[in-house]
């Protein structure tokens, strides 16, 4: 899975506004570079958003070809590891760090025919969990966000299937979804960069170890 890792500088390189680069997350080498030369360039590591995912269509898993196992647990979760991995690494050192990582409220409680996603984002709960005691004597969170229907192209691929599958409308199987968010809107990205901006910040900073629903109020587990 090719993500564009978007690195910005803060005040202590004012002329330095940034930079982008294409990495695959499922190769750890790779990984290690992109945070190597983030550093390198920045001098520190604030924040650590370990976002890139995939998901597979409505399948039930008597019928799921155990091929896309590795795919979909490579990026979801190998891909988190490899993150959480070497950012822990270069915050452990500095002792200060904030590590995001996207889970799901299909992480929390098994859904019908989304067993292996499911299953992938689940394991980011736990190993989010676990790595925030090991990062707490450094002065470095770790938290896992979980988002519930939000208004990307992932999410509107898998509408668009399921549509098909139901022989419904894209916007009729769409107005079904928001009718089940008490917000009455789909979650978009400035929705979770405001938590993401949140656990970074010295009033977050208290918080670690958390599974944080940000999902308009569709679920509360």
């Amino acid at each position: 899975m090719s993500l564009c890792f978007r690195c910005f500088s803060s005040s202590i390189h004012p002329n330095n506004k940034g930079f982008a680069k294409v990495v695959d997350v499922t190769d750890e080498t790779q990984v290690a570079s992109l945070i190597k030369e983030t550093v390198d360039k920045l001098d520190k590591m604030d924040i650590m958003v370990n976002n890139a995912g995939i998901a597979h269509g409505s399948v039930p898993l008597v019928e799921f070809e155990s091929s896309e196992i590795d795919k979909i647990m490579g990026v979801n979760f190998k891909g988190v590891f490899n993150g959480c991995k070497h950012a822990g690494k270069q915050m452990m050192e500095q002792k200060f760090g904030t590590i995001v990582n996207t889970g799901s409220f299909f992480g929390k409680v098994g859904h019908a025919n989304s067993s292996i996603y499911g299953a992938s984002k689940s394991a980011v709960h736990t190993l989010t969990q676990a790595l925030s005691l090991e990062l707490a004597p450094y002065n470095v969170t770790a938290n896992a966000l979980c988002p519930g229907l939000g208004g990307t192209e992932m999410h509107w691929g898998f509408v668009e299937r399921e549509a098909a599958e139901r022989a419904m409308t894209f916007d009729e199987l769409k107005q079904e979804e928001l009718d089940t968010i008490p917000l009455g809107r789909f979650g978009y990205g400035h929705d979770f960069a405001g938590a993401i901006m949140w656990l970074a910040s010295k009033s977050g900073s208290y918080v670690t170890g958390q599974l944080i629903n940000v999902n308009g109020g569709l679920d509360f587990t």
